[in-house]
């Protein structure tokens, strides 16, 4: 088992094997947070039938750091030691949808549907920026209780992955073997599409109610038998959409059908603005959806500055200075933005007050330079972990 302290660190609190891998709590006494650390055997990282050793783990961890996600919990580090290698990561506040009890009183299918659709667009946003092969499962989905629905990153779902096929005595299962460790892209969007099915599966049977269950099931089952694998999770998305809206007992927004003038529709993985862009005099309303605010610093680091949920303003800074970007917004839900002219923003503000208009342009000067000070103190602080 694990000493008291790995690597003069991080305090072990508890721990458990798992297909022999170890899965420790610990206090990070140098930043004084819980982390989660997964010890490797370095034996089962070199098992002939895998095709997955220790540079795919580095190059993977090392992906999985620089992917921020606010549903899927950040990869920190890779460590190791004479026997083992240890992913360092964020700890899961809750617990895995493989163990929590079905028909939960509390838990109504709107949620559920919310996050099915999350879900999705995460796995749909991962097909587009080329990271197939997540290896998710019930096991590796935690439900806080709050509501907050996590994922493990794919660099620790994989690790999983390996050792429970090795222990299974299959092999290294379907996404393994002589092609290279999740590096065949039709096979790893087909494993995707078959996990989400699965995922789809155990969200449907939380609610007590069965108003979501049936349209659930039938989106999952689609899932499986899709013939277009490279579609298959952006058909669902929309389809899911659709059953959220009747949940909620409102008109569905999908992509079809002409546009007005002051909307916009955008996918997951598309960007309202990029940091640096000039300012095209627009600002937008968050009608419906999840756009991530992020800021990359000079060193090409990505700092995650905020979350946009629907109601909040995207972009004003531009607006009422004039100057580019701060920073990018990235869809990660399928979203639905009011686009509002600088030009029209501007003089509704002008008809109610020129002093707050002033007002206003001053705190932009003042909060550009609190934003840039906070990513430059996350950068110092970063170089110091």
């Amino acid at each position: 088992m694990l000493p008291g302290t790995l690597f003069d660190r991080y305090r072990v609190q508890s721990s458990e094997v798992e297909c022999g891998i170890i899965h420790a709590r610990c206090q990070d006494t140098k930043s004084d947070r819980q982390v989660v650390i997964y010890g490797i055997p370095k034996d089962i990282l070199n098992h002939a039938g895998t095709g997955y050793g220790p540079d795919l783990l580095k190059a993977d961890v090392s992906q999985a750091r620089t992917t921020t996600h606010p549903s899927v919990l950040q990869a920190e580090d890779l460590l190791q030691d004479d026997h083992r290698l240890y992913v360092v990561s964020e700890p899961p506040d809750g617990l895995p949808l493989s163990r929590l009890p079905k028909r939960v009183e509390n838990i109504s299918s709107a949620f559920a549907a919310s996050a099915m659709v999350r879900l999705l667009s995460l796995f749909e946003l991962s097909q587009r920026i080329g990271q197939t092969g997540l290896c998710l499962s019930p096991s590796e989905a935690y439900l806080s209780p709050k509501g907050v629905l996590k994922v493990e990153n794919f660099a620790t779902a994989r690790l999983l992955h390996v050792a429970r096929s090795i222990q299974s005595s299959n092999g290294a299962g379907t996404l393994l073997g002589s092609f290279g460790a999740f590096r065949e892209p039709a096979l790893c969007r087909a494993d995707d599409a078959e996990r989400a099915a699965v995922m789809i599966e155990a969200l449907a049977e939380l609610p007590a109610d069965e108003s979501l269950r049936p349209m659930a099931l039938r989106i999952a089952g689609t899932l499986r038998n899709s013939s277009s694998m490279g579609n298959a999770i952006a058909d669902a998305v929309e389809q899911m959409r659709g059953a959220q809206a009747v949940i909620a007992g409102k008109p569905q927004v999908t992509t079809s059908g002409p546009a007005t003038h002051n909307r916009r529709t955008l996918r997951p993985g598309e960007y309202l603005f990029h940091q640096g862009d000039a300012s095209n005099g627009e600002c937008y309303v968050l009608d419906d959806g999840l756009v991530q605010i992020s800021k990359t610093t000079p060193d090409g680091r990505e700092l995650y500055l905020d979350l946009s949920k629907p109601g909040d303003i995207i972009g004003e800074m531009a607006v009422l200075d004039d100057r580019p970007r701060m920073a990018s917004a990235q869809i990660l839900e399928p979203s639905e933005v009011v686009v509002i002219k600088g030009a029209e923003f501007m003089a509704r503000l002008e008809k109610s007050d020129i002093i707050a208009v002033k007002l206003l342009e001053v705190m932009a000067a003042r909060i550009r330079y609190q934003s840039g000070e906070i990513a430059r103190l996350k950068t110092m602080l970063g170089s110091k972990a």
